[in-house]
């Protein structure tokens, strides 16, 4: 029985710095591979320990999943869209102070 998604919310400006082009291609190798719920197992690793990846700033849940063995990242929606909402991202920022005290123990 697999266990319910686990998720991880990130900002684009914590995958990479200062990218030009398409952020996408720095992220995702095969974006030729689409799953549009959580994969059962990551193609690259054969290993099961898959997360749905939330961006701050992009549409509201999950927007990549990836694999916590090898943290390869793969698809859930077309590779224009998905390129598109990482672009709308960019600049998306929040103040840590602003979320309170989270003790290291309780981070992704």
């Amino acid at each position: 029985m697999k266990s319910e998604l686990s998720t991880k919310m990130i900002l684009v400006e914590d995958l990479i710095d200062i990218v030009k082009g398409r952020l996408l291609d720095r992220l995702v190798k095969n974006q030729a591979l689409i799953y549009k719920k959580n994969p059962n197992h990551c193609p690259s690793c054969n290993d099961g320990s898959i997360v749905g990846v939330e961006i701050m700033g992009a549409l509201e849940g999950v927007l990549l999943w990836e694999c916590e063995s090898c943290f390869d990242m793969f698809l859930k929606y077309e590779a224009d869209k998905t390129e598109i909402e990482l672009q709308q991202a960019k600049g998306y920022w929040t103040n840590a102070s602003d979320w309170g005290y989270v003790p290291r123990s309780k981070f992704n």
